[in-house]
């Protein structure tokens, strides 16, 4: 393929966010989790990578060529356009970029564009009407908002790390990187608000958004409990099992591992599910503060009783006929074998011009208006759409355009 051949421009689709356009200098993970949401509405999402390498997520797993397929499932649907942001010509071109969009979205470390002119004081002072979102590890205020981190530094700082592993064990992070995609959901959320919002009055707005705020604000308990407890009412680690609302955790079945989760509510159908061991005549159990100050020998007598069953999907399906809500253990990369990731569309399948067929996760809002898709869209090459983009946005002829690409201020991958 030869990265600048024309295209079609993906302004032209048709969703919620059709004619929305979004400048993206985002990388890695929380950044591009925000703009694949956008592009799934619709939105013309121009991603301007950094020359040479582009988005470093193309080195990540797994790699062919110059292109990896952590890439692809983050970028499907966008436009690359590959600048060398260390030049001044470089900075010029982004400045323009962003007078002729409605959104820019960033997650450089803090400074970094602020050195180059890009930062959003500058660019909201030139164009009122851009929406700027920026995500960053701590946000852009506070005394640590010079400091850099990932996705672990977000889990760590919010809490959710110091809740999970065994009492006497290690705290543990989550099996996937909540914090990241939970900045980048935040984001594409408080960019839908501010569309609304510049329609009522006009005005852009700058969105400040960090990887630990979303996350702390999935603690249901952990912060008002302790407050109006004077510090008694605290959670701990509990390894596999809630200790605070059992019996709700995992549990070994007849050949594999499932989820229990029974609230006061569902506490007298779980005892007529298991009447075979007497759970609702034992005085251990009686209330929820029985059942929490006897935990483990409540998990001892269901975990025996599960394993009457002949097979998982026996014990579900008993479970499920007494409106009981359990659920299996699935590894995301067994989710194929499940039909209801392909029902759902929770599941989809891209043909990538390099990996060749590929599943990647579905896009995940559905919706009346939101016609789903059939075929996933491909993800760029790096600087696919250099001349595409700056003549369309900017005007450019293809002389200008050879001009720059000459000086190295463009630059596009050869593969395809």
């Amino acid at each position: 393929m030869d990265p600048t051949q024309a295209e079609p421009s993906s302004s032209t689709t048709t969703g919620n966010l059709a004619g929305v356009r979004v400048l993206d200098l985002t990388q890695y993970l929380s950044g591009p989790a925000c703009t694949l949401l956008l592009a799934g509405l619709g939105a013309d999402v121009i991603k301007v990578e950094p020359a040479p390498g582009g988005d470093a997520a193309r080195g990540l797993p797994v790699v062919e060529g110059a292109r990896s397929s952590y890439y692809v499932q983050q970028n499907r649907g966008k436009r690359s356009i590959c600048i060398d942001l260390g030049r001044p010509e470089g900075h010029r071109l982004v400045e323009q970029l962003a007078g002729q969009c409605d959104v820019l979205v960033e997650n450089f470390g803090a400074g970094v564009l602020e050195r180059r002119g890009l930062g959003p004081d500058r660019l909201r002072g030139l164009h009122p009407e851009l929406i700027y979102a920026s995500i960053s590890a701590y946000g852009r205020t506070g005394s640590k908002a010079h400091l850099a981190g990932y996705d672990l530094i977000g889990q760590a700082v919010a809490g959710s790390v110091a809740l999970a592993g065994e009492p006497d064990g290690a705290p543990l992070a989550a099996g996937a990187p909540i914090a990241d995609v939970a900045a980048g959901m935040m984001a594409f959320g408080a960019i839908a608000g501010a569309l609304y919002h510049r329609l009522a009055t006009g005005q852009g707005q700058f969105l400040d958004i960090s990887l630990v705020e979303p996350v702390f604000n999935m603690h249901p308990f952990q912060i008002q409990g302790p407050s109006v407890t004077g510090g008694k009412a605290r959670l701990r680690r509990t390894g596999r099992h809630f200790g605070a609302v059992p019996p709700a955790g995992t549990y070994r079945g007849p050949d594999g591992w499932l989820v229990l989760q029974v609230l006061e509510p569902q506490w007298q159908r779980l005892c007529q599910a298991a009447s075979a061991i007497g759970l609702a005549d034992d005085e251990r159990f009686t209330t929820a503060a029985d059942r929490a100050a006897n935990r483990n020998e409540l998990v001892d007598a269901l975990e025996r009783w599960m394993q009457t069953f002949p097979s998982d999907d026996a014990l579900l399906g008993h479970l499920e006929t007494h409106r009981v809500p359990a659920a299996p253990v699935i590894d995301p990369a067994d989710a194929h074998h499940h039909d209801w990731f392909w029902e759902r569309g929770v599941l989809a399948e891209l043909d990538d011009p390099v990996h060749g067929p590929m599943r990647v996760p579905g896009f995940p809002i559905h919706g009346s208006a939101i016609p789903r898709r059939s075929v996933e869209p491909p993800a760029p090459f790096l600087g696919q759409h250099n001349t595409q983009v700056l003549s369309e946005l900017l005007g450019c002829d293809r002389a200008a355009i050879d001009d720059l690409r000459a000086a190295g201020v463009l630059q596009a991958s050869t593969e395809g």
